[in-house]
């Protein structure tokens, strides 16, 4: 066998360039095939000529460079003693890495447009191709060489730990065999069952643009931090905050509310953007609280801090969409913040600028795609899961804090606190606290009774927090819960019955109890599981690969180009064709990203021991008490998928040492770096004060408290009164004048008893004319319809969704407007009387008969 070590240098390089020229023939008989053949190539265009003319040329050069080095001949023996300079390797080495980069993006282009037909920029790239692929192959042989070339120094190159090695086998066997396993079932990837949200689809992904910029952002914080002389501003941390906040802030609001799913396209009278979906649904408790009815009769609702917030929103803000979500942004533009603080206490102020930076464009690109995918959540919309993130991100933060600090019962009682807030917006972040536990013990496991002393202090935080809410629950149902049980079972009986092919009754009968109601959906489940335990075990397997295989898909995987532009904002949701059958250059890109996955997690592993594992701990927690609801993917992800492209960029930050240390002056740096395991010093146990525990925890319980306490603000603003005084205030109504409809009637149908009145507050009126409607619903009153109507919703005396047809298209008729809604005595609605300061309307329905007057 070939010893590589004992080839003298001149054979070595005449061997390259015999490669070289090899490559050249290679491709200029390619160039020449397509271009007609040798007779047809001076009457080709200047360009054309220039390109082959360059192959031959290259050909020619390598040929000459084999002769002078085989007999020694000038220029060779000066150009042989350049090449053995370190500053020439290290230009060298970065020219041929940026060129290969270069290619290999060109050549994945050229592939993308492919399935269109013949662009300018298609004929281009056919031209140069042959070019192209001969500047590639040499730039990656000069990039192995180089590398190659530093690696058998051993003198000089850093020796992998033996530690690191292993860790990182383990991971990469791990992630092969569940590949491999996805691969050959199919779960992950195919449909739990037939109907609404059977398989999960992958989230918005990070873009190309996007991670060159965080690598960008990496490798220059990187490059600062390793300077000897390094920014000591003070403040340092509070000002690199201040601007992360600043800039997020800054870049979401410059960005108009584009309408989707969860806030949908303005519609006639107002043209305004309402919330729409689960959005609606939290937004609708609010405005229930603001009007003094509470959460409503009985209701226990889900999210009941998120709920909270926005009452207050609205209390400051108004009913305007767009200011509420101006409030919103700058409350929500602290989620890279926190992200930052994370990434910086796990792997250093590198990564920590990275990952903020990622999450901030991420936002950018949800809005912007918004309109074509569904099931998103993101800082313009009134759902839940960006504040869910937050908490988990400062639970966690806290966390690594508290097990460096070996356990300060003070940071415990503080992550007790964070925790139980974060459970009134979510309850399946408890899955948190065993998680951080487990990797607690795993840490340090010679510190069981600091560790149970604190644990315990937690438990008790927690406490302070939800007890006021279950407290409430209580009351009403008799058992400590968190959520409505008709919302969570009404699920879950749909989904695992129709994993069994079956489609249950889940609707309230008439005439039956809450009691009765929730038992007969506790029934529907139990039994959908009892009698196909496997199908419902796999239905849950399923849900849970899915999340991980769409994890990996973070990173974007791309079928096609329609433009130069979808690079920068995709004009269709590409992420979301993915069926699990990708080609050869995609299966290539998945098996990258999963190394460079991997490799994030093994170094995390090597550098922070087991608490370098806690971030995917949560995740898989997280998504796997998910995966019980049958629910994954897309904003579902949304919560905990930010530790995915965490360890996506430390794996990242490895590659860029591995190059580092193949440049001159970089062995030493990746010495350091290897040997340095802890990047953040060990905090320091907190002292035990009694006033800061007291203060704290009546800070906690005043955050628990709040949802309760919320419904007893305010004032009721439509209480029952008599039919009459209703009566009475119409009468005088210069709106019922300015509609031309006779008073006298409706007095007439008031005295026979033939109207009854409803007050309430009306909510998101949308009028869809004949045909039209939301195709992304199959609800009443908003899916496409054949006749005219006006869809708003009623709360107040009556809590209802209006289906109103109306003679005239109505005009007048404001969002969270004051109403009274006038039936017959069928329960048909008749008349709607609508007022918003000193504008009134009144409207009639076009089935109203006036035959009914006397």
């Amino acid at each position: 066998m070939l010893d590589f070590k004992r080839v003298s240098g001149t054979h070595k390089w005449i061997a390259l360039f015999a490669l070289w020229a090899v490559h050249g023939v290679v491709e200029l008989r390619q160039y020449l095939s397509l271009s007609g053949g040798a007779a047809a190539f001076f009457q080709l265009s200047a360009l054309r000529v220039s390109i082959g003319l360059l192959l031959a040329f290259w050909v020619f050069v390598n040929i000459a460079l084999i002769v002078a080095a085989s007999g020694n001949f000038p220029p060779w023996p000066a150009w042989n003693n350049v090449f053995t300079r370190s500053k020439t390797r290290n230009y060298v080495f970065i020219s041929a890495l940026v060129t290969f980069f270069a290619g290999i993006c060109i050549r994945v282009l050229y592939g993308l447009f492919a399935a269109f037909p013949p662009s300018m920029y298609d004929n281009y790239l056919r031209i140069i191709l042959p070019l192209l692929n001969l500047m590639t192959y040499v730039s990656f042989e000069l990039v192995v060489l180089v590398f190659l070339a530093e690696f058998l120094k051993k003198e000089e190159r850093p020796k992998m730990p033996r530690e690191f090695l292993a860790k990182i086998g383990i991971i990469l066997v791990v992630l092969a065999v569940s590949a491999a396993f996805i691969a050959s079932t199919g779960l992950g990837i195919v449909p739990s069952y037939k109907g609404d949200w059977s398989r999960g689809l992958p989230a918005v992904p990070l873009l190309e643009w996007q991670i060159a910029i965080a690598c960008m952002a990496l490798a220059g914080t990187a490059f600062l931090e390793t300077r000897k002389k390094r920014i000591g501003l003070p403040y340092l941390e509070l000002s690199i905050c201040a601007v992360i906040w600043i800039f997020s802030s800054a870049l979401w609001l410059s960005q108009p509310i584009i309408p989707n799913a969860s806030a949908l396209k303005p519609h006639g009278p107002n043209f305004e953007i309402y919330p729409f979906l689960d959005a609606q649904t939290y937004d609708q408790f609010a405005q229930s609280i603001l009007i003094g009815n509470g959460f409503g009769e009985n209701r226990i609702p889900q999210r009941p801090l998120y709920i909270v917030f926005l009452v207050f929103a609205h209390l400051l803000m108004g009913q305007d969409y767009e200011g509420v979500i101006f409030l919103q942004t700058l409350f929500f533009a602290f989620f890279p913040v926190l992200l930052y603080l994370f990434g910086r206490e796990f792997f250093g102020r590198p990564i920590g600028i990275a990952i903020a930076l990622l999450a901030i464009l991420r936002d950018y690109t949800s809005n912007l795609v918004s309109p074509f995918t569904g099931n998103l959540s993101y800082s313009k919309v009134y759902l839940a899961e960006i504040p869910t993130a937050m908490l988990l991100a400062l639970f966690l933060f806290m966390g690594m804090r508290w097990i460096r600090s070996g356990f300060s019962t003070w940071l415990g009682f503080v992550l007790g606190g964070i925790l139980g807030c974060a459970m009134l917006i979510r309850t399946q972040v408890v899955v948190a606290l065993p998680v951080l536990m487990l990797f607690a013990l795993l840490t340090k496991p010679k510190t069981v009774r600091p560790l149970v002393k604190s644990a315990v202090l937690m438990i008790v935080a927690v406490s302070i927090v939800v007890s006021p809410w279950l407290w409430r629950n209580w009351r009403l149902t008799g058992s400590l819960i968190f959520d409505s049980p008709e919302s969570q079972m009404i699920n879950l009986a749909l989904r695992y019955s129709r994993i069994n092919g079956f489609e249950p009754d889940v609707m309230p009968l008439p005439g039956e109890s809450n009691t009765a109601y929730n038992q007969r959906l506790n029934q529907i489940s139990s039994d959908a599981i009892s009698s196909n335990p496997y199908g419902a075990l796999w239905g849950v397997a399923n849900s849970f690969l899915n999340h991980g295989v769409n994890n990996i898909l973070l990173f974007p995987l791309r079928t096609e180009l329609q433009g130069l532009g979808d690079l920068w904002v995709p004009s269709y949701a590409f992420w979301e064709r993915w069926e699990g059958n990708p080609g050869s250059s995609q299966i290539s890109l998945l098996v990258f990203y999963t190394f460079l996955f991997g490799l994030g997690v093994a170094t995390a592993w090597h550098r922070n021991g087991w608490m370098g594992l806690l971030p995917l701990g949560v995740n898989l927690a997280y998504n796997l008490w998910t995966s019980l609801a049958l629910l994954s993917g897309q904003r579902f992800m949304l919560t905990m998928d930010w530790s995915v492209y965490l360890y996506y960029l430390i794996g990242l930050y490895s590659v860029f040492v591995g190059f580092l240390s193949t440049l001159e002056g970089g062995c030493s740096l990746t010495t350091d770096w290897l040997k340095n395991k802890s990047l953040v010093h060990p905090v320091s146990p907190a002292k035990n004060n009694f006033r800061q525990y007291f203060f704290a925890g009546l800070l906690f319980w005043g955050i628990g408290v709040l949802p309760p306490a919320s419904e007893r603000i305010f004032p009721v603003k439509y209480p029952p009164l008599p039919q009459n005084e209703l009566l009475t205030g119409l009468l005088t109504s210069p709106g019922l004048e300015q509609s031309g409809f006779h008073s006298t009637c409706l007095q007439d149908l008031a005295v026979d008893g033939a109207i009854r009145f409803v007050q309430g507050r009306t909510l998101y009126p949308r009028y869809y004319m004949a045909g039209d409607g939301e195709r992304i619903t199959d609800a009443i009153g908003y899916k496409v319809a054949a006749e005219d109507r006006l869809v708003f919703e009623i709360i107040g005396q009556k809590n209802d969704r209006v289906i109103f047809q109306a003679r005239d298209h109505p005009d007048f008729f404001p969002h969270a407007s004051d109403a009274i809604l006038i039936y017959g005595e069928g329960g048909e609605l008749l008349f709607i009387f609508v007022q918003q300061g000193n504008d009134r309307g009144f409207y009639i329905s076009r089935y109203f008969d006036a035959a009914m007057c006397r």
